[in-house]
């Protein structure tokens, strides 16, 4: 099976969106791939938003022969993945203000507050939850009938 390295679209019209896939070589251009690598926007303004591709697989698809498309070979090239380049390490991660923010939180109420606290919690739905349950396991009857 020839494999090839080439971009799906999936934008809408005047909004070009691609995805980098592994297709076969007989699929049609927005068929279903083999594998996604990742996306490509040529509306961004930086790289870091055009190009999100995982590295790694794309070295190993080229590594057991996918031919890329041009334009794939051209992306690939700026990114650094060759065929017979070195295995691309792990991108850094990124902290966002969304995980700081959540972190701070966590760190907010102490560790006495929160080991009394649970406890009278999981108790009281539990008791609520027995209540209302009906007596002999009947199921409860409809109202109107």
């Amino acid at each position: 099976m020839a494999v090839k390295i080439r971009l799906k679209r999936v934008g809408r019209r005047n909004r070009p969106f691609y995805r980098m896939c592994v297709f076969d070589s007989r699929t049609r251009r927005d068929g279903l791939p083999v594998e996604e690598l990742g996306s490509y926007d040529p509306r961004g303004e930086t790289t870091e938003q055009k190009l999100n591709i995982n590295r790694k697989r794309a070295h190993y698809w080229l590594g057991v022969g996918a031919e890329p498309s041009e334009t794939c070979r051209s992306l690939l090239r700026h990114l650094g993945v060759r065929k017979d380049g070195p295995v691309p390490e792990d991108e850094p991660v990124v902290e966002t203000a969304v995980e700081t923010a959540v972190e701070t939180v966590d760190e907010a109420p102490t560790a006495a507050a929160m080991s009394a606290a649970p406890a009278a919690e999981v108790d009281a739905p539990a008791e609520a939850s027995d209540a209302s349950k009906p007596a002999g396991g009947e199921a409860a009857a409809e109202p109107g009938s």
